[in-house]
């Protein structure tokens, strides 16, 4: 049963947001460079709402409580304005949604609000639906995991013959950027352009950045053709695949990628940049992965520009368009529907492998990032085009996914859905933090610092300074503005210190003191 919830705070009933979630309640809770030798293999129950490290792990059991959507909606209380663009976002929960908001508006011309209906532009974020309709393939048979490119495209340049399937998918293929090309070249983003116009583009290359499989470099010329090894091999458009192959089955009706500029889009979002903002159309095409940031945005700005490029039609690395509301279907799927065929399910296993280079891990999965953060899984990607930032972050073992797309330049969708998490997962994450609180000791200085936990962050106190928030770099890094925390542990694996590096000191031991 559906029902609506009102917030207490007069700000949360104006127009530019809407609250819509399910009344049921749920409890259940680095990149290395090296020449590809193996992939790693997933466990098969990957998506068990297992705890991590034996914390008794749940979203908030009240959700959505008042408590946690006030502090949701504190997050994103500075695009809660009728004459800015804003930001849309939604939490899911075993695939259903239970909660989404919309801030700001989706057309500042015709002053349209933004709703969970709306349709942004994916960015980035369309790489795991491209990488899922390729992968479908490889499923089937029809297109070889570890076979060379040249095998189904006859036109491939010779200079890279060793490019592998494979390699498009985790971006060890070394091809050059096809809009840093465009961009040396002069070519405008606005130009019209169909799929094998970038391929030709980017053919003319003439020489890769790296022997394939050798290094990790993020480029969108890998998931261009990731889309045309998809209409080559099943002889259908690009765009047409996907839709029934993939977008049909899982009930997506409002998805679809972008491949004819003249096609009406209902619903369509605008993006919009500050006015005095100078960012490059083609800065982030495509939208490399975005990493949270503490730079804030000029949310108070009243005066923007129109970024929307209305004749870009490029599909693979982008391109895609989707909603709140339709995004729920790609999450009941990532959950494990098991109402769908057995190729979807072994479709979902696939897309979270992980090539092993030189005895270390890609991050990068197939169109996903995959890493373990404040010892939960967490998988998802970013993206930024024409002043588009989306960011999906996924927790499977807490059936927990969160949203956040944003129609305005200056936002940090990345950032948000972190926060986010440090929300509705907080009693996970304090539990695996706990180990690291405490007071520490440097004898040579003669000073104190206390490392505590509050709000599912671990936070730096010390002597005349406010108290800071720790940012996990890897397993026992951590980071503190521009210092570096490196973790000493016992034989029992417990904490027994740190070292602290700055720009001009290194190595500075700190020893934990007896509770």
């Amino acid at each position: 049963m559906l029902h609506t919830v009102s917030i207490s705070a007069a700000r949360y009933l104006k127009k530019s947001f809407f609250l819509i979630f399910f009344g049921w309640m749920f409890a259940s809770c680095s990149t290395h460079t090296g020449e590809a030798v193996a992939g790693e293999a997933e466990p098969a129950d990957r998506h068990a709402r297992e705890p991590v490290a034996g914390v008794s792990a749940a979203i908030n059991a009240d959700f959505p409580d008042e408590s946690s959507l006030a502090a949701i909606y504190e997050l994103f209380s500075e695009y809660d304005r009728e004459d800015a663009p804003g930001c849309a976002v939604a939490v899911y929960r075993d695939g259903e949604m239970a909660h989404s908001a919309a801030f700001g508006m989706a057309n500042l011309d015709y002053g349209i609000p933004l709703t969970d209906s709306s349709r942004f532009y994916m960015a980035s974020v369309s790489k795991q639906v491209t990488a899922a309709a390729a992968a479908l393939l490889v499923v089937r048979g029809e297109l070889g995991y570890d076979a060379a490119v040249s095998d189904y495209l006859d036109d491939w340049p010779e200079w890279a013959s060793e490019v592998r399937v494979k390699h498009l998918f985790n971006h060890t293929s070394g091809l050059p950027d096809i809009y840093d090309l465009m961009d040396i070249s002069g070519i405008s983003l606005s130009n019209v352009m169909d799929l094998d116009d970038y391929m030709a583009l980017f053919y003319r290359g003439e020489s890769l950045k790296n022997r394939p499989g050798t290094s990790y470099s993020y480029t969108n010329s890998g998931y261009t053709t990731l889309a045309k090894l998809v209409e080559t091999v099943s002889g259908k458009r690009f765009s047409e695949f996907v839709e029934s192959e993939l977008l049909e089955p899982l009930g997506m009706t409002a998805t679809h990628f972008h491949d004819d500029r003249l096609r009406v889009i209902p619903n369509r979002v605008i993006s919009y940049a500050p006015a005095d903002d100078e960012t490059d159309e083609a800065d982030e095409v495509g939208g490399a992965d975005e990493k949270p940031s503490d730079a804030a945005s000029d949310a108070a700005s009243p005066a923007f520009r129109q970024t929307y490029l209305s004749n870009f039609q490029g599909v693979g690395p982008g391109g895609l368009y989707s909603s709140l509301k339709d995004w729920k279907h790609w999450e009941s799927f990532w959950m494990g529907d098991n109402t769908l065929p057995d190729d979807m399910n072994e479709l979902r296993a696939m897309m979270t492998r992980r090539e092993v280079v030189r005895n270390d891990t890609l991050a990068y999965a197939l169109g996903l990032d995959v890493e373990t953060w404040q010892g939960a899984r967490m998988e998802g990607h970013s993206g930024s085009f024409m002043g588009f930032k989306t960011d999906v972050r996924r927790f499977p073992q807490h059936g927990l996914a969160l949203l956040t797309l944003c129609n305005r330049e200056d936002a940090n969708p990345g950032r948000k859905n972190r926060e986010m998490a440090k929300i509705l997962l907080q009693g996970v994450f304090e539990a695996f933090l706990a180990p690291y609180q405490g007071i520490y000791h440097n004898e040579e200085l003669q000073v104190d610092y206390e490392l505590a936990v509050e709000d599912g962050s671990l936070k730096l106190i010390r002597r005349l300074s406010p108290r800071g928030v720790m940012n996990e770099e890897a397993h026992d890094k951590w980071r503190a503005g521009s210092w570096d925390f490196v973790f000493q542990r016992d034989d029992e694996g417990q904490v027994t210190g740190f070292l602290v590096s700055t720009g001009r000191a290194r190595e500075v031991e700190f020893v934990r003191k007896a509770p």
